[in-house]
This record gives C-alpha cells, structure tokens and sequence, in this order.
C-alpha cells in the first residue's frame, strides 16, 4: 500500500528509497511476469508441444506487448495475469495462442516474478551492506581505542574502548552479510505448480517444461511451494534483522548525542523551528523509525503462512502489501546508516577518565 505522505516528496527521502522502490515498480514486475510467459513458451517448443513458427509469433507478441496497464482486470480479476494473457494472446491466431501460457497458472507467473524482483533487490541490499560493512571497519580501525562510558539499562557503568561498541554494532552487520547466500539459494526456486498444486501440465511433460524454465531465468527446481511461503518470509526476516540492528546503531548514537552525554560529535544534523540551539541527530532517529516499521510488518507478513488448502488469495496478498515496503524501508536504513558513520568526526575520548 502506498504511503502518498512519505512518498510525496515532502520528507525528502528519510522514509522511501527510490531504487528499491523501482525494482517492485509496475513496468519492472510486469517485465519480470513477461520473461516468465516467454520461458514458459519456449519450454513448451522444447519438449514439442508447440512448432517453432507458433513460438515465435507468441514470444513476438510478449516482446512487443503493447497494454501496459492492467488495472482494470485486476479489479475484476483480483490480479493481472489473466488481463495479461489475454492481451498477448489478442490478434494471434489460435495455435500461436495456445503457445501462450497454456499449463501455466497466474500464481506461477506472479510467484516468479515476485522471487525474481527479491533476487534483484537482494542484490542491491548486499552492495551497500558491504559499503556499510567496510566503513565501521575502517572507523574501528582509526578510531576503535578511544574511550567511552558504556551504560547498562542507560545508566552509567564503566569505561570501555570505543571498539566495544561498535563491534556491536559490526559484528551482526557481518552475520547477516553471511546469510545472504542461503538466502538467495532459499529464494531462487520457480514457481511452477500448476492448478491445485500437482505440476502436471502439461500432461506427461510437466517436470521437463518447469525444468526448462527454471533454466531460462537462471532459477533452480524444487518441489512446488504455492502454499509453503517459507521462503518469503524468510526474506522478511532477513530484512528484519537488517533493519533491526541498523536501528540499534541509530537508538546508541541518538543517546550518545544527547546534551549533557556528548559521547559523538556528528557533522551535520538537523535544525528546529522553535530551538535554534538545537542539533537533532536525524538519521540516527530515521533508523530507529524505519526498524519499528519493518519489525511490525514482519508480524503481518508472517500471516501470510497460512494459506488455505491448496491455494489462498488473502494470505498471497499479505507479501505483496508487505514485502515492497519492507524492502524499500531496509534500503533507506542502509542508506542513512552509511551516511550516519560516514558524519562521525569522533565518539568517546581519547583517554579514560
């Protein structure tokens, strides 16, 4: 669901990102549920279903599709695809139609564009973990052995190195770095299942035509998940835990900041319209913000694990309600984390009292 407020403009760009935001954009999700009807027909001129002249007057008519917008049969429909297809098939003569989609079902088609779009963003996420990751590398580096005073239940307790901290702060940056690739491998699996679930379409060649568009998007095969969305919300958690410990690096350096505690000195920070004195550390707030968000709609979109029987429409609607924004607000915390590191002129001091 859209937030019009935040995306706006009007609060810049503290609660959105717009890159991730792109890659669950309509004409990128509907190129990915395209790539997804043009392997489907090749894999079907695979194993002899279809000629290759009737192949390629379909995957023409996907190359060159033409409506783009589909609201209307989602409104009818409770989804694209069907409007989709029938508008790829529109104009083909009927053999070329039937070469469209025929044994395929609109949670194949959505399922693995959805998988394809988390890959995708997985991607970017990744990148800047490593850039986040090698910036408090270097910040402990340089700065790690001045001291600071650590607090426990926010009252005063002892001095420590600074490198104390934000060890804490590095150390599950570097784990959730480390799952990423059982992550990816949990996600990259296509969704081809048929209409109840069987993988049996077509008729004695099901197994070779998934097998061959699980090749063609670069995707493996295994057994059918359309009601298992274990690894969906797996993805969530993983951004969850992201968001999470990005949001306790904002909650310490927010305290820090404090007047009266200045345990950092940040470059920059945010004015107000009433105390001109005042220096509010923005982005450490922003992460905290954003870490709640995430961390509720995880709650919900773990709703979305009970399907009911063989296919649900309300439990699949809960990923696509939640994991776009999920996805978009663990962008921007690593986006304002970096930049938040990056404006430390000094924590703690340089010897302990």
């Amino acid at each position: 669901m859209t937030n019009s407020l935040l995306q706006s403009g009007l609060f810049g760009d503290l609660f959105r990102d717009e890159a991730i935001a792109a890659e669950f954009g309509g004409e990128t999700f509907l190129g990915r549920m395209c790539r997804f009807e043009v392997a489907w027909t090749r894999a079907l001129e695979e194993v002899g279903r279809i000629s290759p002249a009737d192949a390629k007057a379909a995957t023409d008519a996907i190359d060159a599709l033409r409506q783009r917008d589909f609201s209307a049969a989602s409104n009818r429909d409770g989804l694209p695809v069907p409007g989709l297809v029938a508008a790829l098939r529109d104009g083909l003569d009927d053999r070329a139609a039937r070469a469209i989609h025929s044994g395929a079902t609109s949670q194949d088609v959505i399922d693995t564009a959805m998988v394809l779009t988390c890959l995708a963003v997985l991607d970017r996420l990744e990148d800047r973990l490593m850039g986040l990751i090698d910036r408090l590398e270097t910040f402990l580096a340089v700065s790690g052995d001045a001291f600071l005073m650590t607090r426990t239940r926010m009252q005063a307790a002892m001095p420590a190195a600074v490198g104390l901290r934000v060890s804490s702060w590095l150390r599950p940056l570097v784990a959730h770095r480390a799952r990423i690739g059982s992550l990816r491998r949990d996600l990259a699996q296509v969704q081809v299942g048929g209409a109840v679930g069987k993988r049996d379409a077509p008729e004695g060649q099901a197994e070779a035509v998934a097998r061959s568009v699980a090749r063609a998007l670069d995707l493996e095969l295994g057994p059918v998940w359309q009601t298992d969305r274990t690894s969906m919300v797996g993805f969530g958690h993983w951004l969850t835990l992201v968001a999470g410990t990005l949001g306790k690096i904002g909650q310490d350096i927010a305290l820090m900041a404090q007047q009266g505690v200045d345990e950092i000195v940040l470059e920059g920070g945010g004015g107000s319209s009433a105390m001109p004195h005042k220096q509010n550390p923005i982005l450490a707030e922003g992460l905290v913000a954003l870490s709640r968000f995430v961390a509720h709609q995880q709650g919900l979109l773990a709703q979305s694990m009970i399907h009911e029987q063989e296919r649900s429409g309300s439990a699949w609607a809960l990923e696509w309600l939640t994991l776009p924004t999920m996805a978009e607000a663990t962008g921007a915390s690593l986006r304002h984390a970096d930049r938040l590191i990056a404006s430390v002129r000094r924590i703690g001091r340089a010897e302990a009292d």
